[in-house]
């Protein structure tokens, strides 16, 4: 099952969620109404398309977030989206990410990326 499956079938609002990999703790939240949702939520909902879960607890869910991130690497590299492109410096910078510490359009060009579009 996917992130997005879950978010999209869940009743609660706000759901935690951890990488298999990695030590890191997210929140990614239900959307009030899919299709007035603006391009940081629509983004965001692409990525949780991208995400498996791998585990499930009753504190949240654990997800391969690194695994889909390094898997796109040569493409991410490409992209020009990070100053140093590789999978640890990513992940320790992916709660900014998924906080907002960047542009709509950055994190809108990075799902891309990761969902296999060509890059600028």
């Amino acid at each position: 099952m996917t992130l997005y499956d879950y978010l999209h079938n869940t009743k609660d609002w706000e759901t935690t969620v951890w990488d298999k990999d990695y030590d890191m703790e997210t929140y990614f939240y239900k959307a009030d109404n899919e299709n007035k949702m603006d391009d940081w939520e629509k983004a965001n909902y692409e990525f949780a398309k991208l995400l498996t879960i791998t585990e499930f607890s009753s504190d949240g869910l654990t997800v391969n977030m690194a695994e889909v991130i390094e898997n796109k690497i040569t493409e991410l590299k490409k992209a020009d989206l990070f100053i140093i492109c590789e999978i640890d410096p990513i992940m320790a910078d992916i709660n900014n990410i998924l906080a907002g510490c960047v542009s709509e359009e950055w994190f809108t060009e990075f799902v891309n990326v990761l969902k296999g579009k060509e890059v600028k």
